[in-house]
């Protein structure tokens, strides 16, 4: 696409052919020999029939009858048109409550099918819980002598603020309860193992939590898991950056700060032990089917939870002043008249009380399809359609991005293009309450998307801010910037120039959990990236999961004149080009043999001394009897080497492929048959390429995660862990488990470089 490129197809020759010697004859059957064996091998490996790899359908396809660039310049002037604020207005505009809005979900699929795309819904009945009623208090001698409302401003001039779905928190607890209550500051686990060390125990009582650091769930799952019988989250503007009231800034609707009633919603699902229906872990249920349930309770919580604002819970932390510890690092904050004394005051205490309808309902996918010549090569597009609020951020942005791209590619189709690959659009439902929607299609559909899917593109807050934000696995590293490069930012910088300086020099960071990519990558192995503008310290507030997450804002504050909109979806359609149309599939290895060893050296850094001297007597090892943990780490630091090594010369190797397909008419006919085959061998091995670190049992404690380099941190959830397996035994003091996890990632390295 940045270069102009001859794309006929393969000539038809005549059947007049000039005799050939009979060294070049078994020449010819002696590459076809080895080649056919290296595929017989390779498909062995991954259980993947010999009739599937030789179907037509995935054959070398024919070129298509526009190079590529005029296919990109094409799709660019469709979105000339910026149609990304009409989109935007209509999502925001009405509530979208997980597996609620059925008019929206229709008139998403309605869309589809005018820009042209194939498309159906597809549900799930999956365990939710909606709101009933809740209350929060501060009682002192047995009476209540203030009351929280629960409720955010009604903004004048901002219509997506008069009514929206209540404060509460999706899978909270039901209950009543009365009991004093302890600050725990931003509850992580290293917060409530400070707590212990000052002998302040939180049986019975009420916890409350600040938000940031770590996901919302695993605050209540430390908090519970400690004797806590409920607990109360809430914002604390000082991790607003420097756009605050403190520092004289207005807010919103009247400034950038954040509102100061603003109530943050969302899921308190432990995340990080697993995602998608809390009842059918691993396996997916549709309307009809009669499948068993689990307990809810081992990934949710069984006490009451509520959020609460900045200004509403002032009144009640102010209690705490003088009474319990001041943590040194702790006491930094901006809530009024608050010292952050831990507490508790024995002469205050808080009612928390939360009814919540737990119940099955249907979660509909979206689906929608442009079909490519090679319908054993799909490239997913996904962003999830639910919210909490208006949520023009979070995900809404995302949606008018999606749509954008469904519409500029439609227009392609519309006027005779097919893709090389096959194209999936999907905007998933349920997203907000712990990824349910494309996590029970990932599961549901586990054989089929592990054989067929190239990689996985998610959407979701796709625009808050003016700096580019890329997350993804190594192997869409250099595709990422490729197209990043492609596309102006301003009068003076590319779009990859602008990300260099605002990460680092061009850092992709690592993808953790949190949104929809997380069965993809974490649970299938396929490769993924989740992309979106986002604002810095001194950008307008993003008032996530509030209701001033409104359009209004979007287009007063985050966007106006939604031009990142337009961007992205620039940037998202260029991408999708690059994965489609190029006939080498555009994945590198080389950053991921970089990554592992840069992972590794971490994890070998964090592992006792004593383990590393001694010697290993352990069946997973059953050669290695007379060596030393450290040995085997001396062994696969080697093989790594090996590992850089060869991935160097196998995207060399990719890209002169490439090179010699766009130079096409150049080539003779024996030239071009040992492409199509040395074509088919490369992009067999860059498309299982994730799935070679997959183990099939999982991580020890939560076996919904099987990827041995990516996972969800078990503490953080947001955040990634890298090498999980072999860091959660360092932490959990398992020397024999780090050496299992040792000696498996030392075999898949083996695998690689064989």
């Amino acid at each position: 696409m940045d270069e102009k490129i001859d794309c006929k197809g393969p000539v038809v020759l005549p059947h007049t052919r000039k005799s050939r010697s009979l060294k070049q004859l078994l020449t010819t059957v002696v590459v076809i020999a080895l080649l056919s064996l290296q595929i017989f091998a390779f498909c062995y490996a991954f259980n993947i029939s010999i009739i599937q790899l030789s179907n037509s359908d995935n054959a070398v396809v024919p070129q298509s009858a526009l190079p590529r660039d005029v296919i990109a310049r094409a799709y660019l002037s469709t979105l000339q048109t910026n149609l990304a604020s009409n989109w935007s207005r209509k999502y925001s505009g009405s509530k979208q409550l997980a597996g609620t809005n059925l008019a929206m979900v229709n008139w998403t699929r309605d869309q589809f099918e005018e820009f042209g795309l194939k498309a159906t819904i597809d549900q799930y009945v999956s365990y939710v819980s909606y709101p009933e009623s809740q209350s929060l208090s501060l009682v002192k001698s047995g009476k209540p002598v203030y009351q929280a409302t629960l409720k955010e401003d009604y903004v004048k001039g901002d219509p997506d603020t008069k009514t929206f779905v209540p404060a509460f928190l999706g899978y909270a607890g039901s209950g009543n309860v009365t009991a004093s209550y302890v600050f725990c500051n931003y509850g992580t686990h290293e917060d409530f193992d400070i707590l212990d060390s000052l002998g302040i125990d939180l049986k019975g009582k009420v916890a409350v939590i600040r938000y940031g650091e770590i996901f919302r769930g695993l605050k209540v799952k430390f908090a519970q898991d400690r004797g806590a019988s409920a607990v109360v989250l809430f914002t604390d503007p000082v991790d607003d950056g420097n756009i605050t009231e403190a520092n004289g800034y207005k807010t919103y609707p009247d400034g950038p700060a954040r509102n100061p009633s603003s109530i943050q919603r969302g899921s308190v699902q432990f995340l990080s032990q697993l995602p998608g229906d809390p009842t059918t872990p691993g396996y997916a249920v549709k309307p009809g089917e009669n499948k068993s349930r689990s307990d809810p309770y081992l990934s949710t919580p069984k006490i009451p939870v509520l959020p609460v604002s900045s200004r509403e819970i002032a009144p009640i932390l102010t209690k705490l002043n003088g009474y319990g510890s001041k943590v040194a690092n702790w006491t930094k904050g901006l809530i009024e008249g608050f010292d952050y004394s831990t507490g508790p005051n024995p002469n205050y205490s808080i009612n928390v009380y939360s009814k919540q309808n737990y119940t099955y309902t249907p979660m509909n996918n979206v689906l929608a399809k442009i079909e490519g010549h090679n319908s054993h090569e799909v490239i997913i597009i996904g962003n999830h359609h639910d919210s909490w609020t208006p949520s023009a951020g979070d995900p809404h942005s995302g949606s008018a991005v999606l749509l954008e791209l469904a519409r500029g590619l439609g227009q392609l189709a519309k006027i005779g293009w097919k893709p090389q690959r096959t194209i999936l659009f999907a905007s998933w439902d349920g997203e907000e309450y712990g990824l349910l929607g494309s996590t029970e299609y990932g599961e549901y559909y586990s054989d089929l998307l592990k054989k067929n899917t190239v990689a996985y593109i998610n959407l979701d807050l796709a625009v808050a801010g003016s700096n580019l934000h890329l997350g993804s696995s190594p192997l869409l590293y250099d595709v990422l910037k490729d197209t990043a490069a492609l596309l102006p930012y301003s009068d003076t910088q590319s779009l990859l120039q602008h990300y260099r300086s605002v990460s680092g020099g061009g850092h992709i960071a690592n993808l953790g959990s949190g949104s929809d990519f997380t069965v993809f990558l974490d649970h299938l192995g396929i490769p993924s990236a989740d992309l979106g503008f986002e604002g810095d310290l001194n950008s307008a507030v993003y008032q996530y999961h509030s209701i001033f997450d409104s359009f209004t804002w979007m287009e007063k504050y985050g966007d106006p004149g939604f031009k990142y909109h337009n961007l992205m979806s620039k940037y998202v359609g260029l991408l999708v080009l690059k994965l489609s149309e190029t006939k080498v599939l555009p994945l590198r290895t080389r950053p991921y043999s970089m990554k592992l060893q840069e992972f590794f050296d971490k994890a070998v850094s964090e592992v006792p001394e004593e383990w590393l001297q001694s010697k290993v007597f352990n069946s997973s090892c059953p050669h290695h009897k007379n060596i030393t943990v450290s040995n085997i780490v001396d062994n696969v630091k080697l093989k790594l080497g090996k590992l850089s090594s060869k991935t160097t010369a196998f995207d060399s190797g990719a890209n002169g492929q490439q090179y010699d397909f766009d130079h096409w008419d150049d080539l003779s006919y024996w030239q071009k048959f040992k492409l199509e085959w040395a074509v088919k061998r490369t992009n067999f091995w860059l498309k299982f390429y994730e799935r070679f670190f997959l183990r099939e049992e999982g991580l020890k404690g939560r076996p919904w995660f099987k990827h041995i380099v990516f996972a969800s941190g078990r503490y953080t959830g947001y955040s990634g862990q890298q090498l999980p397996a072999m860091l959660e035994a360092v932490e959990d003091g398992e020397r024999d488990d780090f050496v299992d996890n040792l000696v498996y990632f030392d075999k898949v390295i083996s695998r690689l470089i064989a």
